[in-house]
């Protein structure tokens, strides 16, 4: 799909009739970022449809979809709530964090992404939160930093991965 300069584009919340477009829009951000290994992404893809879904139930996902006129939805993006520990500077213990941004290859550099950005920080300003987080990659770097967001440091450490691990789904 191309877009086309009469499209339109039209901003709407998420909710769990778009779940299948919100789980191909994950994998499509997964597959952008170098991850080629399909039986993976087919088992995120299935884990990732069951969090999601009960996320949305209970609210602690919060997301917005991008419709072009003749296409569909084109573009994407998420806030989890994700639950924090109270800091010196921070009482929350909720907070905002932006994950699976997608816009398909088609509509790309129109503005999708930015419109999502903004309405995910315009939201959690208007529910009282003093932050918003995320991770980006190479590729999302300048739209987030155009956005006012600032790199932080955090490390981590990969552990052995353990099929019969507890998940929390």
């Amino acid at each position: 799909m191309q877009a086309r300069s009469k499209d339109r584009f039209r901003l709407r919340p998420a909710t769990l009739q778009d779940l299948k477009t919100l789980v191909h829009q994950r994998r499509g951000m997964w597959e952008d970022m170098g991850v080629r290994d399909q039986s993976a992404l087919n088992r995120a893809d299935t884990v990732y449809e069951r969090w999601a879904r009960s996320a949305i139930r209970s609210g602690d996902l919060v997301g917005w979809v991008i419709a072009a006129s003749n296409h569909g939805v084109v573009g994407g993006g998420c806030l989890w709530l994700r639950p924090t520990q109270p800091r010196p500077n921070q009482s929350e213990t909720v907070e905002p964090y932006v994950f699976s941004m997608f816009t398909e290859p088609g509509f790309r550099r129109k503005g999708i992404a930015s419109r999502i950005l903004q309405e995910a920080v315009k939201w959690s300003k208007k529910n009282g939160y003093g932050q918003i987080l995320l991770h980006a990659n190479d590729k999302g770097r300048d739209l987030y930093r155009k956005h006012g967001f600032t790199r932080s440091w955090e490390m981590t450490r990969q552990l052995k991965h353990e099929r019969n691990r507890r998940s929390r789904v």
